[in-house]
């Protein structure tokens, strides 16, 4: 039976879920690269790992770790699910994908754990697959967890857990069962999370080395089989960390982070792109655009309108709308961001009776605007209203950055012009702000 989207307000609500990322195939997906303007995102990404996808030519540099920006909630899951099943099938990688936010404490995750997950990950996947590794393979390391084991008060309990796995024979089921030992730690002890951590820290070369020998083996097997010629790791999730966190994960760390030989791609939040401390690192281009609901230049972006509408129809049936101007009024006032429409759309559900009709949509976009105005300060509704009075400007201090960071600003076209949310043009210190601009204008004219 095909797709049907849902035809009652209850159930619409019940199914929207924010973190939820549509997998290859959902019926729910909409194509979007031509309202973002993302037309050569996969394009460039592939070849950034060696593969012109156009004439299937294939030079993998020997290691890349490559960050992925974009607004959080713009869909950079959803479009990298798809990018990744394209590079699986091509047969030139083995694609790993790791969600740091299944595995891992997002509100406290350094490169120490990310590299646990992200072995554990190529273990699991290549068990589930079949394929093995000798022991001579494996046995790197494993040698070096079995150093590092500690016998004190604190790591016996964890010891204890993982000593079937530290223990030769088992193959790849054994060291996946390790490495997972470790990350659940990771996740629920903070003492134990604080004492690998320093041991990580205090040993990190030879598990560098150890790491990047097993990938190698890994690929090597591959190859031999005909499966894929590199391994390439996605780690998603990374652009959801705290904000220390993420100087800490993308700058300070950085070095950890390129010591292991690999082919790596990370989700990462599109502040950090103008944060002025990545350097050249990482290689810190590519970004996925928000999808446009207007042009630089105002006219309308019929590309933008018709995904994102279509994006919402597959959400609640069109049965739910009381008129077709309901509709267009949300989408206009979720400024292009995927998950904006969708909290405006949960909103008319928790407040409409059996149609979402144009008081309904009215309230919920003041709803939304309100969550906004709690964090707004006067300052900052002054930068927005400049900034949608000279769009290609916008500045890049700390302000910008944390105005990005959490929506009020909206940035489009790679990063060529930005706009306020349209939910913010509606609050009473926007418009405050908006009538001193022209005030200071027509006193200096």
């Amino acid at each position: 039976m095909s797709y049907q989207p849902p035809t009652n307000i209850l159930q619409v609500l019940q199914k929207i879920e924010y973190e939820e990322a549509l997998e290859a195939g959902d019926p729910r997906y909409v194509e979007t690269r031509q309202a973002r303007g993302s037309e050569l995102t996969f394009s460039r990404l592939s070849r950034k790992f060696g593969w012109d996808a156009d004439h299937d030519v294939f030079f993998a540099p020997n290691d890349k770790h490559v960050l992925f920006f974009g607004h959080i909630g713009s869909g950079k899951t959803t479009e990298l699910r798809r990018y990744a099943r394209q590079l699986n099938n091509s047969k030139r990688y083995y694609v790993v994908e790791v969600d740091v936010l299944a595995k891992l404490d997002r509100n406290n995750l350094q490169y120490t754990e990310a590299l646990m997950a992200m072995a554990e990950a190529l273990l699991e996947k290549m068990s589930a697959d079949g394929f093995s590794l000798s022991e001579d393979e494996l046995r790197p390391v494993r040698d070096w967890f079995a150093s590092s084991v500690q016998i004190n008060t604190s790591s016996r309990e964890l010891s204890a857990e993982v000593k079937a796995g530290l223990q030769a024979g088992g193959g790849i089921p054994g060291l996946a069962k390790l490495f997972a030992g470790f990350t659940a730690a990771f996740k629920t002890g903070a003492s134990q999370k604080n004492e690998w951590r320093q041991e990580i820290r205090n040993r990190f070369t030879t598990l560098a080395t150890a790491f990047s020998n097993l990938i190698r083996s890994a690929e090597a097997k591959l190859n031999a089989l005909g499966r894929a010629e590199r391994v390439l790791f996605i780690i998603d999730g990374t652009d959801k960390m705290r904000g220390d966190d993420t100087i800490q994960f993308f700058v300070q760390d950085a070095e950890q982070l390129l010591a292991i030989q690999t082919l790596a791609l990370y989700t990462a939040p599109l502040h950090l792109k103008y944060d002025g401390r990545l350097g050249g690192k990482l290689d810190a281009e590519l970004v996925l655009p928000m999808m446009k609901l207007y042009e630089r230049d105002r006219s309308r972006c019929e590309a933008g309108w018709s995904a994102l509408t279509s994006l919402l129809l597959l959400r609640a049936d069109r049965s739910l709308f009381a008129a077709d101007a309901d509709i267009e009024e949300l989408v206009r006032h979720c400024g292009g961001h995927p998950r904006e429409l969708l909290r405006l759309l949960r909103l008319c559900c928790e407040m409409a009776a059996d149609k979402i009709d144009a008081s309904v949509v009215a309230r919920a976009i003041a709803q939304l605007a309100a969550d906004y105005r709690y964090f707004l300060k006067p300052a900052d509704y002054a930068l927005l209203a400049e900034v949608d009075s000279t769009p290609q400007q916008g500045g890049n201090d700390e302000l910008a950055q944390a105005l990005l960071h959490r929506l009020a600003l909206m940035q489009y076209n790679d990063g060529s012009w930005r706009y306020s949310h349209p939910v913010v043009r509606t609050l009473e210190g926007y418009k405050l702000a908006v009538g001193a601009r022209v005030s200071f204008a027509m006193t200096n004219a």
